[in-house]
């Protein structure tokens, strides 16, 4: 038998604001070799899955709060390697009890139970031993309800606009100010021994002196800011009552606004950023500069979303007639312009996060000042929407930012396919985008829009032949005869993207003209540029048996939603054709080689 290893193991995680030292002692708890097992099962899982730090502490406190709600009975050697089913009664007496600890609107039962379970099928994962009884409890069901949660709502299009005039506005503040600090840093020098005696000076001692652990300039800034040698550079020094408690911090903080981006400057980077790409918040926070790529027209930029696990690139726009523009590759100019004197700082020192985009330097507790990488908390954000006139909507959360980008890309292309953009499916989409406002606004413009189509298609539906291909005169109507030369001519691949042939695929109904029409094959059983032949026949029954597949994925009012309308269309020209071929056709598939091509987008709830 092998010892268990009772060593603590050493975790630190990289919370918003700070970055936590939670090491973990095994023998500070009653059963210490279960507490070892799951504390290796955590770290193995934040290593390899690149979970966020905020996450991973959280199962620490998951972990914790089991340890310390197990019965003192039961023996301490107790591991999750037992077949006994005494730790399976422990695990579920601990889940019980929870109900009893949080209020009932509470979903923290429900978030340790799937934290618990989801650390033993880690640990079952890297080979280690696992009791029968105690995985069959890790792969059950929660034993509590999740609650419900009220869908974060988008904001207005005036919010929308206030917000992005509000962060522009910032910005240029910013950018003003550090360009007097940049003339401040040429013509400033050390300060003599009388102290400060210009601003320039005082500019100059911040960026040199300010920074060692142990040296304090804040009482020099206090005496130049109360004898006004700092109204040279702005009024507002009058105001900070320098000689008053927590003077020398609000001093401290308006002259390193002369140098260094406030975190609320890069929360208003961050945000016209979402503006501009509808990426998710934590997407841009992660970015470094071995992320971005410039080419001659555009920025290229590669964002990670670590709880979803992917990564994506997007092109960042640029201003080329000599402004400063707005567009994404302008900010990310901007942005490491403004962050040049942090970012020379951290390289200087060798820092870890010299790399990151959003650099800033803080006043730590000992009062030096220190650069690092933003952490991003909600206060920034907030202060910014709570300056706006009139008040934005609450709550003040940076994830509505994509939701809005979502709903306008909704209301302007009209179509779930596009404006799930690169979420993972149209059913990520409705799920967390589709129940916004303006989404809402929009339906009673859909039922017009479906109506119209039901109209379209009484009036001329797909047309239908009930022949093959080849025996289709080549006298016949031109549309006709092209659709069947076409079809007779198909290759391997072209079977494998037609359900049916589209005698205008640049004039589809259901997208705007001119437009290569981007919804093949969900719509064709709906549209009047359709030519259906016998030929298709065991491609269309292929198709209804791939859309039937979903349907084990999904509720069944989910599969009604997004693919009921598809089957009923499908439904209706099949029943053109006679039982005979269609019992043929169904026979016939065994045979074809080719496989109806469904586009990712209209692919199954799994995606």
């Amino acid at each position: 038998m092998i010892d268990p290893d009772l060593n603590p193991r050493k975790m630190r995680f990289q919370l918003s604001t700070s970055t936590v030292s939670a090491d973990f002692a095994p023998l500070d708890f009653r059963h210490p070799v279960l507490a070892g097992e799951l504390a290796d099962a955590l770290l193995h899982m934040h290593r390899s899955l690149g979970l966020a730090g905020g996450t991973a502490y959280n199962y620490r406190h998951a972990i914790v709060s089991l340890l310390r709600g197990l019965p003192t009975s039961y023996p301490r050697i107790v591991s999750l390697g037992m077949l006994d089913g005494d730790l399976v009664e422990a695990l579920h007496e601990w889940e019980l009890s929870l109900a009893a600890t949080y209020p009932p609107e509470s979903t923290l039962p429900s978030k340790r139970g799937r934290q618990i379970r989801r650390l033993i099928q880690i640990h079952e994962a890297t080979g280690r031993p696992v009791g029968d009884s105690v995985l069959a409890w890790a792969q059950g069901r929660v034993l509590h309800g999740g609650g419900e949660e009220t869908p974060l709502d988008e904001f207005s299009n005036a919010e929308r606009l206030a917000i992005r005039d509000e962060c522009r506005r910032r910005i240029r503040t910013l950018e003003d100010r550090l360009a007097i600090g940049q003339r401040g840093l040429c013509h400033g020098s050390a300060p003599d021994s009388d102290g400060w005696v210009r601003a320039h000076d005082a500019i100059w001692a911040v960026r040199h002196e300010g920074r060692y652990p142990g040296v304090s300039i804040d009482a020099v800034a206090v005496r130049a800011c109360d004898q006004g040698v700092l109204n040279e550079l702005s009024e507002e020094f009058s105001f900070d009552r320098a000689t008053t408690y927590g003077g020398g911090a609000r001093v401290m903080r308006r002259l390193m606004s002369y140098l260094y981006p406030s975190d609320t400057d890069l929360v208003a980077f961050r945000t016209l950023l979402q503006l501009e790409t509808g990426a998710a918040p934590e997407e841009w926070s992660r970015v470094t500069l071995s992320d971005i790529e410039t080419a001659t027209d555009a920025i290229h930029v590669r964002l990670h979303k670590a709880r979803a696990r992917r990564s994506r690139t997007v092109r960042c726009a640029l201003t080329h007639d000599g402004r400063t523009g707005w567009r994404a590759g302008d900010l990310l100019r901007r942005l490491i312009a403004v962050t040049k004197h942090a970012r020379d700082e951290m390289t200087a020192n060798l820092a870890p996060d010299a790399e990151s985009l959003f650099l800033t330097v803080n006043r730590t507790s000992t009062r030096h000042l220190a650069a690092r990488a933003e952490s991003f908390s909600r206060r920034p954000f907030s202060s910014i929407l709570t300056s706006i006139s009139p008040s934005i909507s609450h709550p003040h959360d940076a994830r509505r930012l994509r939701k809005t980008v979502k709903s306008v890309r909704a209301a302007v292309l009209r179509s779930a396919d596009v404006a799930a953009g690169d979420d993972h499916s149209v059913e990520v989409y409705q799920r967390h985008y589709a129940q916004t406002t303006t989404v809402h606004v929009l339906a009673g413009a859909a039922v017009n829009a479906a109506q119209q189509q039901v109209f379209t298609r009484i009036q001329r539906g797909p047309i239908f032949v009930n022949a093959h291909a080849h025996s289709v005169d080549g006298e016949a109507d031109d549309t006709l005869a092209e659709a069947a030369a076409a079809e007779v001519t198909a290759s391997s691949t072209d079977r494998e993207m037609n359900v049916a042939h589209c005698a205008s695929p640049y004039e589809s109904p259901f997208s705007p003209a001119g437009r290569l029409c981007e919804h093949r094959p969900s719509m064709c059983f709906a549209c009047p540029n359709a030519i259906v032949f016998a030929d298709h026949l065991p491609r269309i029954i292929g198709y209804r048996e791939v859309l039937r597949s979903y349907e084990n994925e999904m509720s069944p009012a989910q599969f009604a939603s997004v693919y009921g309308q598809q089957v009923a269309n499908i439904e209706q020209v099949l029943d053109m054709f006679s039982q005979e071929q269609r019992d043929q056709a169904s026979r016939d598939i065994q045979d074809v080689a080719e496989r109806v091509h469904v586009p990712l987008a209209q692919r199954g709830a799994h995606l």
